[in-house]
């Protein structure tokens, strides 16, 4: 398992902080059970053991480390939990019942787990899990497998009109008609470790004895522990002050008419390779970089035809350059964004990401079984880019 061969110097500062933040339950709950925000999980995850923060991106995985991929879940009581939503894509099968229903969703969930190992570079996917019992926390880890769907059979003595129960021989899961919702049953996990947690009976009393707490984040702050297990912080007085990156989400579709109808241009954009006009290589694609983006981001990237390198997320690093002409009165802005060469990007996103055979034109509607239908780029320098595969129906902002 994952943890069991981290570092024991992480594995106690990761254990130390899930007690400070656990210590502090009485300001959000008044259970027994130490309250651990999923969010705060997901950050003292990444930092104390070292792993790429993947949470955000709304992909399968929480966190990557290395060529593991992390699915990060904390909860209170049951051990049946939410694994995916499939509201986005309930048009296909609405009409779907029993069987033929529960197959569709694995499918689904199927498909969001291949992308994410794809995109990231992942080639195994485990389960950590905290789970929060009276005074104490729980680390625990499984298996994340892909379902099996040729061998899902039915649990007709359980479940309902709306939630509808299943197995694949190895886990069980349950979809929440009503939710969209996929839930798995989690009986495999397999114990790590158990540790108290001294919940204090007043936080206010505790955080009003730390100097400067309203200032802290001006300052090195850094948590540890006495031999009390009280908070106390480092107090040294080093600026901490963080400069935003600068992002841009670049959409890889079209729109058109009143109704805004989503689309994929079949000769231009990720479909390239398809236009005429001279031969192209089967995996020749652009980013299309459109005028709404443009005027929200004009130095965004280096002008046109300048090559700087891009990050992609599963650590290759590419040349790239923005291309084709906008017009004669702007020739340094482009409306393309291509690797150089052209079909690099293009080998990457269709037959890695998406393992597309060659000459299958993608469609919106592919996009939405992928989860996928943007991409992210992150300015670190004026040379130096990184993008990002960004989820589905996402907002196309420029920070």
């Amino acid at each position: 398992m994952f943890y069991d061969i981290q570092p024991l110097k992480n594995k106690e500062n990761y254990k130390n902080m899930l007690k400070c933040v656990g210590r502090l339950s009485n300001l959000f709950s008044e259970s027994d059970s130490p309250y651990l925000s999923y969010r705060a999980h997901e950050n003292i995850f990444c930092k104390y053991l070292e792993a790429d923060n993947l949470a955000r991106s709304d992909c399968s995985a929480d966190a990557k480390k290395q060529n593991t991929g992390i699915g990060l879940k904390t909860w209170v009581g049951r051990d049946d939990q939410k694994v995916a939503e499939f509201g986005k894509l309930k048009k296909f099968y609405a009409d779907l019942k029993g069987l033929n229903l529960v197959k569709k969703i694995a499918e689904y969930r199927n498909e969001r787990i291949r992308v994410t190992k794809n995109i990231y570079g992942i080639d195994v996917m485990i389960y950590h899990v905290v789970k929060r019992i009276p005074n104490a926390m729980q680390i625990l880890e499984c298996a994340f497998d892909f379902i099996d769907v040729d061998n899902i059979s039915m649990i007709p003595d359980k479940g309902n009109d709306n939630n509808t129960y299943f197995t694949d021989g190895k886990h069980t899961y349950h979809f929440s008609v009503s939710k969209n919702t996929l839930y798995m049953i989690f009986s495999e996990l397999e114990l790590m470790e158990e540790f108290e947690v001294d919940i204090a009976p007043d936080p206010y009393e505790l955080l009003t004895g730390i100097e400067n707490f309203y200032n802290a984040k001006e300052y090195g702050i850094e948590f540890v522990t006495d031999s009390k297990e009280q908070i106390i912080f480092n107090k040294s007085r080093v600026s901490i002050k963080r400069k935003m990156k600068e992002q841009l989400c670049l959409p890889l579709y079209s729109i058109k008419g009143k109704e805004k109808i989503k689309y994929v241009p079949e000769k231009s954009g990720i479909n390239q390779w398809n236009a005429g006009g001279r031969v192209r290589d089967v995996n020749e694609l652009y980013i299309p970089y459109q005028s709404k983006e443009r005027k929200i981001s004009e130095n965004f990237f280096p002008s046109k035809d300048t090559s700087f390198t891009l990050h992609l997320p599963n650590g290759t690093d590419i040349s790239a350059k923005m291309c084709q002409e906008v017009d004669k009165k702007n020739p340094l802005m482009g409306k393309a964004i291509m690797s150089n060469p052209n079909k690099v990007l293009g080998k990457w996103l269709l037959r890695d990401v998406f393992e597309l055979p060659e000459k299958v034109l993608v469609t919106y509607e592919m996009l939405e079984k992928f989860g996928i239908d943007s991409v992210i780029f992150t300015k670190n320098s004026s040379l130096s880019i990184q993008s990002s595969i960004n989820p589905l129906f996402s907002r196309h902002i420029a920070y």
